[in-house]
């Protein structure tokens, strides 16, 4: 006697969607770990440039004008310059400089003062105090501490 052989298409779809599973997750982790490889070989790679001089702008600890959630920030800033001769020039304006920033400050909002990497705050500083100089221009500000609260 011959045997009746039927195929099972129910157990046939199941292997299938099985192995299309397993196939996934093997390519997705595959993928995951050499691209996570890259990266780390990427920021090996990255070179620090070199920085320029710098001048120490001092503390600050101002109160938010307008602000429900923020009462104050408490912040130290530094500068890159682009010339050495600028600090003289710096160092006579410290009393404008430091009105100017404090009054950055206290004007800004609070989308602007809880960003992550504070780029934008940076930038109005920057441009602020590039408006008050005469003989040069800062090219970068660094918070060396930043505390919103």
């Amino acid at each position: 006697m011959a045997e009746n052989k039927t195929i099972n298409y129910k157990m046939l779809t199941l292997i299938i969607v099985l192995v299309i599973i397993i196939t996934g997750v093997a390519s997705f982790t595959f993928f995951t770990y050499f691209s996570v490889a890259e990266n780390s070989e990427e920021k090996e790679e990255f070179k620090i440039e070199d920085i320029r001089s710098t001048y120490m702008v001092g503390d600050f600890v101002v109160n938010i004008t307008d602000n429900s959630r923020i009462n104050f920030i408490r912040a130290s800033l530094v500068f890159e310059i682009e010339d050495n001769n600028l600090i003289e020039e710096l160092e006579k304006r410290k009393p404008q400089l430091r009105d100017t920033i404090i009054t950055t400050l206290r004007s800004q909002n609070e989308t602007i003062l809880k960003e992550a990497n504070a780029q934008t705050i940076k930038s109005i500083i920057k441009n602020e105090v590039n408006k008050i100089l005469k003989s040069g221009e800062i090219t970068n500000v660094w918070f060396t501490e930043l505390v919103v609260q």
